[in-house]
């Protein structure tokens, strides 16, 4: 009997939806037939979820009965002190339903002890990795249950937790019981607990342990723990103690071979102890050290894949760098002193850069531009942000780093003085081909016309484009541009514009005509009316969070989808209920 082609292509997809791992994917073939929903079902490993807008957690447990992995998040960052989410119907139906989860990763909510302590006893033998960051309700009882059930962790990461975390004898319990972790991170200083807790965490899992990551710190008190962990391939701190009063501070510490150290935060007086460490460290936070000691400590850092500065000096700190630091990969600097020699200085010597940031940079020239573009090959992060008199035109500059920099997927330049025209948004579709997020300035502009065009070009040329933030650029941008960014915008998740948009709610209604994928808009110095936000929301089906920023950066206005359509359900019952 001749198969029906339907059959045919069930058979293949059978095969290969198993091997789809990203979410919108799955997502998408899911809605083509019954049959492949239903394969999907089955075979879905991963699910992330807003807990906002998930407020049944059953029905995501009955469509995917074989979950191993969960994520649960809450509101986004910028709206996270407002309100949190509190997820105890979902730690209900994880104790119930959820059979094979073996990964839970839990952010911005609300968790009690309690929910900690049922989840710990029924799914704690199954868990191999648990994150728990930036959550609030837990006093630290919650985390003893995890530290005595959840015997067989492999990651454990509880950071940004620490001001609730009152009882430290969790960490005493997690030793006792896990013999297997490889990571271990907690934001607490290492003074908060008895160190003698860590050091038989470390031998516990001498042979596994292979990340570790903690707050403020003392390496002379963690001497045992590196000489258990045996395997111990990357070591972070926050910040080292001060060491003035101690004397040796690293007789009979023994690190292994190709362990790599990173600390975020260094003042003057540690300096002198971290010498014999220079060849061990790939990242260092030198922020709050002068010039000189920068220079002096860079220098002896060969090793340094990442690099947070602060330049108030001149081109003499980028120089050094490139000179010293042949492996840097990553480098961010505050200050107002760089100039567009310590760029191509910067450019020259650190081949292998990924991300740069330079903020407030005092100069910078279209040769500077220019050399990047020939030399960071594998650039795909560059931010840079001009001061207000900046007057130099920057459009060729831009155009040659776009050409050389082909695996940009990330651009930002901020500045109010206008070095850059409608020939920059070209430029940045024609040759920005894989950048997923862009963040723009004022652009000069003589006409607003040109303004538009140039937006329409930007949005057709960068068709993978998931964030967009136009700041002062916005004052030339009529309703025209704005509908070739709903028109072009196919792929936005998050749309931030600023607050001088001359009609930004006539606008802002051509842009929900499409952007069918925007989930996040952010609306800078202008207020919103209530019509407006309606209309928003009915365009724009996939909209989940809405904020408006006064002068101040301080959110005047959060709204998300599931309590707008409840307000206005209320509303309009109300409103029959009168006319009644």
């Amino acid at each position: 009997m001749e198969e029906h082609p339907h059959e045919s292509i069930d058979t293949v997809f059978n095969c290969v939806i198993p091997y789809i791992h990203n979410g919108d994917d799955r997502n998408s073939i899911s809605l083509v037939r019954r049959r492949w929903y239903e394969i999907d079902c089955m075979t879905r490993k991963h699910v992330t979820v807003h807990a906002v807008y998930s407020r049944q957690a059953s029905r995501v447990s009955k469509r995917f009965p074989y979950l191993e992995s969960l994520t649960l998040k809450g509101f986004p960052r910028v709206l996270q002190e407002i309100r949190y989410i509190d997820i105890r119907p979902w730690i209900k139906e994880i104790v119930v339903s959820f059979k094979c989860l073996k990964s839970l990763d839990i952010r911005r909510v609300i968790v009690c002890d309690s929910d900690l302590e049922q989840l710990a006893r029924s799914r704690g033998k199954d868990l191999r990795i648990l994150k728990i960051n930036n959550c609030k309700g837990s006093i630290g009882n919650g985390f003893i249950h995890i530290g005595r059930y959840c015997n067989d962790l492999r990651t454990l990461c509880l950071e940004d937790n620490t001001k609730n975390q009152k009882n430290r004898k969790w960490l005493h319990e997690l030793a006792l019981n896990n013999t297997h972790i490889e990571s271990f991170k907690f934001s607490s200083a290492v003074s908060e607990y008895d160190v003698k807790d860590l050091t038989l965490l470390a031998k516990s899992c001498s042979q596994s342990l292979a990340y570790l990551k903690m707050g403020k710190c003392r390496l002379s008190d963690l001497r045992d723990v590196f000489s258990h962990a045996v395997n111990l391939k990357d070591f972070a701190c926050s910040e080292l103690e001060n060491f003035e009063q101690e004397g040796d501070q690293y007789a009979g510490l023994k690190f292994t071979p190709d362990m790599r150290i990173s600390i975020y935060s260094i003042d003057q007086s540690v300096l002198p102890f971290l010498l014999p460490l220079s060849n061990r460290l790939t990242e260092l936070n030198l922020r709050h050290l002068n010039e000189d000691s920068q220079c002096f400590l860079i220098r002896r850092c060969p090793n340094l894949e990442a690099l947070y500065i602060n330049d108030m000096f001149g081109d003499k700190l980028l120089q050094v760098i490139g000179e010293s630091c042949k492996k840097l990969r990553k480098l961010k600097t505050d200050g107002s002193a760089a100039k567009h020699l310590g760029l191509i200085a910067l450019a020259q010597g650190c081949l292998e850069l990924e991300c740069l940031h330079i903020n407030f940079s005092k100069d910078i020239s279209n040769e500077s531009l220019e050399c990047i573009g020939s030399c960071l090959k594998n650039l795909n992060d560059f931010q840079i942000t001009l001061p207000y008199n900046t007057i130099s035109v920057l459009d060729s500059g831009i155009r040659a780093m776009l050409i050389g920099c082909s695996k940009l997927e990330r651009l930002t330049i901020n500045h109010d003085s206008g070095p850059l025209t409608y020939a920059s948004l070209g430029y940045i579709g024609k040759y920005g081909h894989n950048l997923r997020c862009l963040s723009l300035g004022y652009i000069r502009s003589v006409d607003r016309g040109l303004v538009d065009s140039g937006i329409r070009a930007m949005m057709i040329g960068c068709s993978k484009l998931e964030r967009l933030r136009l700041n002062n650029c916005c004052r030339d941008l009529t309703n025209v541009g704005m509908g070739y960014i709903g028109k072009y915008g196919h792929n936005l998740r998050h749309l931030s514009l600023g607050g001088y948009i001359r009609y930004m709610e006539e606008g802002l209604v051509e842009l929900s005509k499409g952007c069918p994928r925007l989930r996040k808009l952010e609306i800078h110095k202008r207020f919103l009316s209530k019509q407006a936000l309606s209309t928003l929301m009915l365009n724009l089906q996939s909209l989940r969070y809405v904020w408006v920023l006064d002068r101040d950066g301080d959110i005047v206005l959060a709204k998300t989808r599931y309590n707008w359509v409840v307000d206005c359900n209320e509303r309009t019952l109300l409103e029959k209920t009168v006319r009644f």
